[in-house]
């Protein structure tokens, strides 16, 4: 399975004050991939990542993640996300993808194997 890190893409993007709570701005950020659905729990709750209570979780659609912030608290919620980012790669890189890329290797030695079957029946077939 071919991997590449998934990273912030750009520059966040403040959309406006948020509608339900008055004090809250509304901002999005893009990651440089639409994430593996393994990847997402890990960033939905990071491990090693200290999270303060008071501050309020991303939420991630897509390659999109929103974050609502109060004002002056935009470098925080940014540098909050890019540890979440770090964290997601690091537990998929380790726990994950050892596991995806194994199938992988497994489906196609089941594939070749299965091939090599056919062909010897199908040269068996032609000697009869």
């Amino acid at each position: 399975m071919a991997w590449t890190r998934i990273v912030r893409s750009g520059h966040p993007r403040v959309k406006g004050v948020n509608s339900q709570y008055r004090g809250l701005i509304n901002a999005e950020m893009d990651l440089s991939i639409n994430p593996p659905s393994e990847w997402v729990p890990a960033f939905n709750n990071p491990p090693d990542v200290p999270i303060s209570m008071s501050m309020h979780p991303p939420e991630l659609t897509g390659s999109t993640i929103r974050i609502r912030y109060p004002d002056g608290q935009l470098a925080a919620y940014v540098t909050n996300v890019d540890a979440r980012i770090e964290a997601a790669n690091l537990y998929f890189e380790q726990r994950i993808l050892p596991t995806l890329v194994a199938a992988e290797a497994q489906s196609r030695n089941d594939r070749e194997t299965a091939q090599e079957r056919i062909a010897r029946e199908q040269r068996e077939a032609e000697n009869l």
